[in-house]
């Protein structure tokens, strides 16, 4: 498993299978998969549930492009701040690729097989609205 270890390193392009592997490899390490299997599904879903909030929040407080609270900390780590909705965007990511490595779905067949679908689907998917 490869760590990132320069900033530079994080804008670098690489494989969503092997971002997957690094993200649940430091889940796994900070104790998100230490309880039980029956809980970890719901516990899960309200995490990735509170990500979305996140960004919702930051959206009605026009919060979307100012510097994240975590921001200071990142650049005193010598990495780029990120914004608010950049910063919930990755965390809902995270929590996508970790709950899938976790439960063993192939994310990278499912989103080419879901995009392919979808290419089939009329404009707007038959009139629904966004």
């Amino acid at each position: 498993m490869k760590i990132l270890t320069k900033p530079l390193e994080i804008a670098q392009a690489m494989p969503l299978d092997q971002i997957a592997d690094i993200v649940h490899a430091n889940a796994r390490s900070k104790g998100f998969h230490d309880g039980p299997d029956s809980e970890f599904l719901a516990n899960q879903v309200n995490n990735l549930h509170s990500e979305v909030s996140e960004l919702w929040d930051a959206y009605r407080q026009g919060m979307l492009h100012a510097l994240c609270d975590k921001g200071a900390k990142m650049i005193e780590m010598g990495l780029p701040p990120l914004t608010c909705i950049e910063e919930e965007y990755a965390d809902i990511v995270i929590r996508v690729l970790d709950q899938c490595r976790r439960q063993n779905v192939d994310i990278v067949r499912a989103i080419m097989v879901k995009h392919h679908y979808n290419q089939s689907r009329p404009h707007m998917h038959g009139g629904r609205k966004n």
